[in-house]
């Protein structure tokens, strides 16, 4: 295992001697990459990383002993991207023969709400497709959906059961998530 960690550096004090420094490429994997948009600098070296990508490759490598220091500039749509869970945004080129910046993507998920009028009875049940049941208590003025919803995931918030004596309706309750909170649902329960 030593001779191995010792490699690099004996490399780069050899290529020394010579005049030359050693030069690190700076890449990274990534999982989760859906969307496009994400970009990416390291000091004046700036990547555009597209959709699906897997991987991404800064043009400018970087010499032996210099520092990086990997940025996030901005995020994909609908996504938020980060440092893969043992990896590191910054360092220094050298220490190992590779410089790879894993990165871990998740879709942004938000919730779905709104108000309820005219329930006075406990027994309603709403639900999101074939998501959870969502129990709304009697004397609720507002609700919040237990399960968010993936950005640009469809959404579709139904009646599953009515409380004793009540015919309850909603409205705005179906559509696509979009990149915040869902808050203008309107439960509306009547006289059966």
């Amino acid at each position: 295992m030593k001779a191995m960690y010792l490699a690099p550096i004996a490399l780069a004090l050899a290529l020394a001697g010579c005049g030359g420094k050693e030069s690190y490429a700076i890449t990274g994997t990534i999982s989760g990459l859906t969307y496009g948009g994400l970009e990416l600098t390291n000091g004046a070296d700036r990547v555009v990383v597209p959709a699906g990508a897997t991987s991404y490759r800064f043009s400018q490598s970087i010499d032996y002993g210099n520092e990086y220091t990997v940025v996030i500039a901005k995020q994909p749509l609908h996504q938020v991207c980060g440092v893969a869970q043992g990896s590191s945004l910054t360092g220094s080129a050298g220490y190992t023969e590779t410089i790879n910046v894993a990165l871990v993507c998740a879709i942004n998920a938000y919730s779905v709400g709104g108000t309820v009028t005219g329930l006075n009875v406990d027994g309603l049940v709403i639900i999101n497709g074939n998501g959870s049941e969502f129990p709304v208590p009697k004397d609720t003025a507002t609700f919040t959906y237990t399960d968010t919803i993936k950005s640009q995931t469809s959404y579709g918030l139904v009646v599953l059961k009515q409380p004793a004596g009540k015919s309850c309706t909603i409205a705005n309750g179906t559509g696509v998530m979009q990149d915040a909170p869902v808050t203008n649902v309107a439960i509306t329960c009547v006289p059966a």
